[in-house]
């Protein structure tokens, strides 16, 4: 589904895009005209290109400012050299063939006067640095053929003939200067800017994106990607009981008793619903009966009279569970008793059609007689429910005291099996405390709801307690 997803929002975020077309032109680049000049000792250098730094004038803010002084803008470009040659492609995208192409072509071109002019002024400087070497050079002759001159003629023939050296070497060097300054001259009408326009670009009409095919295609791939690792990390977060072996790991000597599927037509969990009664032969139905025949089983060993149903949060099928094995239970014959001991949030008379003015607490206090407390369950022999009462200040309270014992005990002499409902393990005590009055605890478990961690909590609240779980 995720996959679907993306591929379909790849394809209409793609539809609504706008086209990009790209432009490339090829540029030769060229040693810059400084490191091809003839050096000092007039032999020429070997000439380099430095490319990373070729790359960065061309995207340079004077080769830009040259752009725009073309086509009025200087859009963004990309470089890339081809292999480890000297030739940089320049890459520019635009809404249009033609425009892309315009932009390759005006940093390309805008790139060669740059250099252009640069080599320019290194020519200039070179040429300035070497006329003040002839010019001081010449100085020094002319020093010299001065100092001969003007000497007395006795002594001229000698002091030509010591100059003489000296003046060779000053000649020999001008000579080399003047050299120099021939092959600057000729450099500078051969500067053709440090590079060259080999491969100028032209509109390509196939636009580069949206590519909606290409897209839906990534957006499927993604989309399998990340539904595989949402489904990792889901699987990886979710820590609720799934399966019957699920909870055999978390409590391996607590036998289960039944699985209950859930029933589709309840929609409304909110509203009680007797599947035992609606309908007698579903799957859920004939699970309850189930789960009544290994109740039934586990009372071969040793009695059970009294049965406490709960669970270890709320919102996980305990009374719904209670209701309909009472159900199944009474229709096989035996006479059942139940009895809502969940005196914060009571429902179970909900479940029967039963009304809720006095109850447990109603004996317990005093209010009422136990054989007043109990009503017949409508339309179900040997079926009896004892409602929870009026809600007391202190549940916790009542049910650890005597006379809640006493009730429980009563109730105990007037059926063959008593089912009590109560609060979840986790959020309140009063489980534990009924789990030392009853002869078993029947813990239910919702598939997909219960996490292992609230079962383990559970039972370790049970088994401080001696439950029979």
């Amino acid at each position: 589904m995720t996959a679907v997803v993306l591929s379909v929002g790849a394809v209409i975020f793609a539809s609504l895009q706008s086209p990009v077309y790209q432009g490339v032109a090829s540029l030769l680049l060229q040693p810059r005209l400084s490191q091809s000049v003839l050096a000092s000792s007039g032999v020429q250098a070997a000439a380099t290109v430095d490319v990373p730094t070729e790359t960065q004038l061309l995207q340079s803010a004077s080769v830009r400012h040259a752009v725009e002084q073309v086509i009025g803008s200087a859009p963004p470009v990309s470089t890339v050299q081809m292999g480890t040659t000297a030739v940089v492609q320049i890459i520019a995208q635009r809404s249009s063939p033609a425009g892309a192409a315009r932009v390759a072509n005006a940093y390309a071109r805008a790139y060669i006067q740059v250099r252009q002019q640069q080599a320019v002024n290194d020519l200039s400087t070179t040429a300035t640095a070497i006329q003040s070497k002839i010019t001081g050079i010449k100085a020094q002759v002319a020093s010299i053929d001065n100092q001969v001159s003007q000497a007395p003629p006795g002594e001229r023939a000698r002091l030509s003939q010591s100059l003489a050296p000296q003046r060779a070497g000053l000649s020999d060097q001008l000579q080399a200067l003047t050299q120099q300054q021939s092959q600057l001259q000729l450099n500078a009408s051969l500067a053709t800017g440090g590079g060259e326009l080999v491969g100028p670009a032209s509109p390509n009409p196939a636009q580069i994106s949206p590519k909606p095919t290409t897209d839906a295609l990534l957006g499927l791939a993604a989309g399998l990607v990340l539904g595989c690792c949402l489904a990792f990390v889901r699987e990886y977060l979710d820590d609720s009981i799934k399966t019957k072996e699920d909870v055999e790991q978390v409590l391996p000597r607590a036998p289960t008793l039944a699985l209950i599927p859930v029933v589709a037509e309840w929609q409304d969990h909110t509203a009680p619903m007797l599947v035992s009664v609606i309908e007698p032969r579903s799957p859920a139905a004939e699970a309850y009966r189930s789960l009544r025949t290994s109740v039934q089983f586990l009372g071969m060993d040793r009695p059970l009279r009294a049965l406490q149903v709960t669970s270890p949060a709320s919102n996980e099928g305990k009374t719904t569970t209670l209701a309909n094995l009472a159900i199944a239970l009474a229709r096989a014959g035996q006479r059942t008793i139940v009895v809502c001991c969940d005196l914060r949030r009571p429902r179970l008379h909900e479940f029967f059609g039963c009304k809720n003015v006095v109850g447990f607490t109603s004996v317990i206090v005093g209010d009422s007689a136990l054989s007043a407390a109990l009503q017949d369950v409508p339309g179900e022999d040997g079926l009896m429910l004892l409602s929870s009462g009026p809600i007391p200040p202190n549940p916790s309270e009542l049910l650890a005291g005597e006379r809640a014992t006493e009730i429980l005990a009563a109730l105990r002499a007037r059926a063959d099996i008593v089912l009590i409902d109560s609060p979840p393990v986790l959020p309140v005590t009063d489980a534990a405390i009924l789990s030392k009055r009853v002869d078993a605890t029947l813990l239910v478990v919702r598939a997909g709801g219960t996490t292992r961690r609230q079962l383990t909590r559970a039972a370790e609240l049970l088994n401080q307690v001696n439950a029979n779980v």
